[in-house]
């Protein structure tokens, strides 16, 4: 084989790799985002979940509501490096498996769904936690709305769980490497706060991978982020050149990065 074949071959290869992961996480994603919705909506969960009070949490809950569960989401889809794993803090390995911590307020004063990286009963060594805030009068209507912020939250905390110490996780994924962490712009090139929280390295690709989940195409991708930004710079959070400089940044590295269909340059 001649050596541009194999370099060839060597790059659809490694093109292939990244989608399956892609497909993985979506999949993923979408079926904790389907239990998270039954449980909501009073029904059973198609993942193993149970309710438990607010003494199990190992933090302060983000909500004032009185529903909490644990959902055992399964083993996590993608393969974890073994060199990016301290062996002296997990002697035996990472575990896979991750929970996932379920709060849920449905007298909240305003609509509101949050979430972090962390498994926060101390039950497995990867996890997530979701908060739900609902007003009352929360109508059907409105359940589109809460699926597609659930999906984008829990796609945006199970991308952090794959950056390792970057992101303070146990262990990394296998392509976070050089590519994954390079960036049109950084934090350096914009001045508000939450501006260069937008532009950390963690936070790039976790905030375009959860925008991603609900989006079939990069125009899809655009107007979703457009909006985002733009809310930020209504309120003064971040400016409107910073704005621009997050949106370039952001699908850059979407273009660079996301291998499905309808995401091509």
């Amino acid at each position: 084989m001649e050596y541009e074949d194999l370099l060839t071959l060597v790059r659809e290869t490694i093109s292939e790799a990244k989608k399956t992961q892609d497909k993985r996480l979506k999949a993923f994603t979408n079926a904790i985002t389907k239990s998270i919705m039954a449980l909501y909506s009073g029904r059973p969960s198609s993942l193993s979940s149970s309710p438990i009070s607010a003494d199990d949490l190992g933090a302060t809950p983000n909500t004032g509501g009185d529903e909490f569960y644990e959902i055992e989401a399964g083993v996590f889809p993608l393969a974890f490096d073994p060199s990016s794993i301290d062996s002296e803090i997990y002697e035996e390995g990472v575990d896979p498996f991750i929970t996932v911590v379920l709060e849920i307020d449905k007298n909240a004063s305003s609509f509101n769904v949050s979430a972090s990286d962390k498994s926060i009963t101390g039950v497995s060594d990867l996890g997530i936690h979701v908060a739900i805030e609902t007003p009352l009068g929360f109508s059907k209507s409105d359940m589109g709305k809460l699926r597609n912020e659930i999906a984008n939250s829990v796609r945006h905390e199970l991308e952090h769980v794959t950056q390792g110490e970057v992101s303070d996780q146990p262990a990394r994924a296998y392509a976070r490497g050089e590519k994954y962490y390079t960036f049109l712009h950084g934090p350096h090139d914009v001045a508000s706060n939450y501006a260069k929280y937008l532009m950390k390295p963690a936070e790039i690709p976790a905030h375009v991978r959860g925008y991603t989940q609900n989006a079939n195409s990069t125009e899809d991708l655009k107007r979703a982020i457009e909006g985002l930004l733009g809310s930020y710079a209504s309120r003064g959070m971040i400016s409107s050149i910073e704005k621009e400089v997050i949106f370039d940044t952001w699908i850059d590295w979407s273009q660079n990065n996301i291998h499905r269909k309808g995401f091509k340059n």
